[in-house]
């Protein structure tokens, strides 16, 4: 019985070895994800070619300039978080630094639909409106990654405790 089931063993290894290799030279995974041309908004909108490529120059801009936004805020928010034991620290000038930093990150986001919103026709335009009006809104209600469901957003704060 042993020797029957050693060829199905060793048949099955060598399946399995060659579906690895092809994911570790091909990497089908990261192909889909790092692809400009399979971007939501393109997709969603039908672009043209040549409006793909247009976007993807915007796109290019757009994520390193936000590359620099995260790292600088990081750093500034590490700045602020490792001077607990500094008595002499003036946090609320790095809380508006830190501000200021999101609220031109926040500008920057604003600037780049706008740019990619020049990029349509005017069907696509009403289009893209309506999908930025349903991001702003929160899209879809979907479950956070531990399964519970967020609070309603309609409902506003909870009444304050009884005194």
């Amino acid at each position: 019985m042993k020797s029957k089931l050693l060829p199905i063993f060793l048949f099955l290894l060598i399946i399995l070895n060659g579906v690895l290799i092809f994911m570790l030279v091909k990497k089908p995974h990261e192909n889909l994800r790092n692809n400009p041309s399979n971007n939501f908004l393109t997709e969603q909108l039908q672009f043209s070619e040549d409006q793909k490529e247009a976007f993807q120059v915007l796109d290019e801009e757009h994520r390193n300039l936000m590359i620099h936004f995260e790292e600088t805020i990081k750093d500034q928010k590490d700045i602020l978080f490792s001077s607990f034991n500094n008595e002499d620290f003036n946090v609320d000038s790095l809380t508006v630094k830190i501000g200021l930093l999101e609220a031109k990150k926040d500008a920057q986001v604003f600037s780049f639909f706008k740019k990619v919103r020049r990029l349509c026709t005017a069907e696509q335009a009403k289009k893209f409106d309506k999908i930025i009006k349903q991001a702003i809104r929160g899209g879809e209600r979907r479950p956070p990654n531990d399964g519970r469901m967020p609070p309603p957003r309609n409902e506003g704060m909870p009444p304050p405790p009884p005194r």
